[in-house]
């Protein structure tokens, strides 16, 4: 494969057409092309600190995405950005907590320090004041009276 090096260190679109064994069956989309671009210039070179050198990217960040194309088989759609939203959030109050507190809370009126001892007692459910705090408010369960 060929580049178009009219430009300095810039990046250029690709001019052969030969582009099937990267590309594999996925559509070339505009976000992906500039890092694609890096693996076709690194299979043309094999030369990580020339792709660095032409792109103005850092060796590490080329291996970085050279991993996971790599890793993908050379799945093109490897090289989009990735979330970084966790998977899960273990520490987050269980759904059946939070309903039975509303409930309680509709049947005793009680504020959070009441609610607390309560939950733990009847139904030992540990919450901490704060948290319960937090879910009725979220819920729309404490008034403007109630915060003063």
């Amino acid at each position: 494969m060929k580049y178009d090096d009219s430009l300095d260190g810039s990046y250029s679109s690709p001019v052969s057409v030969d582009e099937g064994s990267l590309l594999g069956s996925q559509p070339l989309s505009p976000s992906l092309h500039p890092r694609l671009a890096w693996m076709m210039y690194y299979e043309e070179t094999k030369s990580v600190q020339a792709v660095a050198e032409k792109f103005g990217i850092s060796r590490k960040t080329f291996y970085k995405w050279y991993k996971r194309f790599k890793d993908s088989n050379s799945d093109s759609t490897s090289l989009k950005d990735r979330s970084k939203r966790p998977h899960r959030c273990p520490r987050a109050t269980p759904e059946s907590s939070i309903q039975l507190l509303r409930m309680v809370k509709e049947e005793t009126g009680f504020g959070q320090r009441r609610l607390r001892a309560y939950l733990e007692a009847k139904y030992h459910v540990k919450m901490s004041e704060r948290t319960i705090w937090k879910i009725l408010k979220q819920h729309g369960a404490v008034t403007k009276d109630a915060q003063a």
